[in-house]
C-alpha cells in the first residue's frame, strides 16, 4: 500500500489497539490522515463515550508521539494529506 501511495486514516482505536499503533509507527506520516469514524462508543481512553470530531486532535497528538515529531508538524502534514486526498484548497492558519 505504501509503494502505491495509498492514504490511511487512523482513529481513536490507536489508544487501545496495538495493531493500529504498529501500523502508525510503520506507515509514513506523508500518507496518513486522522478521523473519529463514528459516532459510536470506543474503548480504552474513551470508554463509554461517543466519538466526536474533537478527538481527532488527540489522535494527531498520539501519532506525533509515535513518530517522535512535534504535534504541529504532524498536524500540518496530516491536514495537508487530507486536503490532497479530498482535493480541497488548504485554508491559511492563524
Amino acid at each position: 500500500m505504501i509503494g502505491l501511495g495509498y492514504y490511511i486514516s487512523i482513529t481513536p482505536d490507536i489508544f487501545y489497539e496495538e495493531e493500529i499503533r504498529r501500523l502508525a509507527a510503520r506507515y509514513p506520516l506523508e500518507l496518513m490522515m486522522a478521523e473519529t469514524d463514528g459516532p459510536w462508543p470506543f474503548e480504552g481512553t474513551y470508554d463509554g463515550r461517543m466519538t466526536h470530531p474533537l478527538m481527532v486532535a488527540d489522535v494527531v497528538r498520539h501519532i506525533a508521539g509515535i513518530k517522535s515529531v512535534a504535534v504541529e508538524e504532524a498536524a500540518a502534514q496530516m491536514y495537508g494529506n487530507t486536503c490532497t486526498f479530498y482535493r480541497l484548497q488548504p485554508q491559511a492558519s492563524g
